[in-house]
């Protein structure tokens, strides 16, 4: 039966982009107990909570993970974390709120993509461009409490109005472009192989009218960045001692590559849209593209872009190689290549579009459960809140994933099961205010007599450490 009225609908942008924001709520409440990065979310929950707390100013982020010290960290600009923290005051604390955000800034970020590729090319390109950015990797990390996606969305809506700004030169616009690139920036330092749109918009726009002037914003909107990664982290981490990872020296990133080629072609490859079909299309669009002629425009920025993607790349490291999301500052471009690629492919675009989502979304539906296995975590709120005092310092043998200290909402350290072990380690906590030893039974059975067992329970155990 012919329904025009659902053929309107769905060759609508907005549609999909409405779709996008709704399928996200599901289970946006859900604790932070994932199968993917639930570390990295506890981290900026951590961020979130102690400014919910009041336990910190807006400059000074603050971890619960402080190994004695104070727990501020160096870390990207914690804008999102703050503003979670104080939207908490007025709802109370929860995740869900982080989440929300998230979905809110990055479902805004699709509008702004679509209306800027939109700018460059056709309909028909933007309409499947939007189509794979949203069920790229992107549709996975939109919704947890990570600032990845946030600064992609907001990157790409300044460089939308950095495009306004220098056709038409309005402050309104000037002023826009300049706050959302900063922010973007900011946000995390990874958008920054976008600012290659420099050189795509310059030779772009040769023999256009434009205001030259406008070219100055995205160079004057690395400033903050700059001063907030490499003067104030710096700052703090000399005073604070705790420093997020910036990544090493770039020939270490090389050998790193060399050493697991396998994965590093898994990044480039699986990652951008957990689809090896998507890839394909990818190849296909790059095939296509390069027969029908490419413009100067693509030809020099598309160079910058890569010498930065791999500049970065290099600097992360083994982190690049572990981390999918690292991959995120190249999918909107090749979001563009693989949309070109559909444009071109008349009724069939729609089944192959089909296709790939089901394998992407597919791949990353498992992100949108709770992590059954992970559950049985919760009861640390419980135990802590019967039996631990707020302002008193605890280990626990987290193996590195700070998500046991977040969910237990106390500070102190977060060790491995073989610290936890050692005698002399665990003195000397105690020396320096450690109470209390919360133990994963499930990963660790058997511990020295280090004090008195206040609880005992299938998966946790509970000592009070002697004086």
């Amino acid at each position: 039966m012919n329904k025009p009225w659902l053929a309107k609908l769905t060759s609508n942008i907005f549609f999909w982009i409405a779709l996008f924001f709704l399928v996200h709520l599901i289970g946006i409440w859900n604790p932070p107990i994932e199968a993917a990065h639930s570390w990295r979310q506890a981290t900026g929950l951590m961020v979130a909570r102690n400014y919910f707390a009041g336990n910190t100013s807006f400059w000074y982020p603050m971890v619960d993970e402080t190994s004695g010290g104070t727990g501020i960290i160096g870390m990207e600009f914690p804008l999102l974390y703050y503003i979670q923290g104080k939207l908490g005051v007025l709802f109370g604390f929860h995740a869900g709120i982080g989440r929300l955000l998230n979905v809110l800034i990055s479902t805004l970020g699709l509008g702004y993509f679509y209306a800027l590729v939109r700018r460059f090319a056709k309909e028909k390109t933007a309409f499947y461009a939007t189509l794979l950015l949203m069920v790229s990797c992107f549709f996975m990390y939109s919704r947890k409490v990570m600032p990845d996606t946030e600064a992609l969305a907001v990157y790409l809506i300044g460089i939308y109005y950095f495009f306004e700004a220098l056709r038409f030169g309005r402050w309104k616009d000037v002023v826009l472009s300049f706050v959302m690139l900063s922010l973007g920036l900011l946000l995390k330092i990874s958008v920054l192989p976008l600012l290659a749109f420099v050189v795509f918009a310059f030779v772009k726009t040769s023999n256009e009218p434009k205001k030259p002037a406008v070219f100055l914003i995205p160079l004057v909107s690395l400033i903050p960045a700059f001063v907030w990664y490499f003067i104030w982290n710096p700052y703090l981490a000399a005073h604070f001692g705790s420093w997020y990872n910036l990544g090493g020296g770039l020939m270490d990133g090389g050998k790193a590559f060399l050493v697991s080629p396998f994965l590093l072609l898994e990044q480039l490859v699986f990652h951008p849209f957990l689809s090896y079909l998507a890839f394909g299309l990818c190849v296909f669009g790059i095939i296509r593209v390069v027969k029908s002629g490419v413009s100067w425009a693509w030809k020099l920025s598309l160079p910058v872009f890569l010498v930065l993607f791999s500049g970065y790349a290099l600097k992360a490291g083994v982190i690049f190689l572990t981390h999918e999301y690292y991959i995120l500052p190249a999918v909107p471009l090749l979001a563009i290549v693989g949309g070109y690629a559909l444009s071109t492919l008349g009724n069939y675009a729609w089944v192959l579009m089909l296709c790939i989502s089901m394998e992407a979304i597919g791949n990353q539906l498992y992100d949108f459960r709770l992590n059954q296995s992970e559950t049985y975590k919760l009861g640390l709120e419980h135990l802590a809140e019967r039996y631990i005092p707020t302002d008193a310092l605890v280990a626990i043998n987290g193996n590195s994933n700070p998500q046991e200290l977040y969910l237990l909402g106390r500070k102190g350290w977060n060790l491995s099961d073989e610290t936890l072990r050692q005698k002399d380690v665990v003195n000397e906590l105690s020396t320096k205010g450690c109470k209390y030893l919360v133990v994963n039974k499930r990963t660790l059975s058997k511990l020295p007599d280090y004090g008195k067992i206040i609880y005992d329970g299938v998966d946790y155990q509970l000592i009070q450490l002697n004086k």
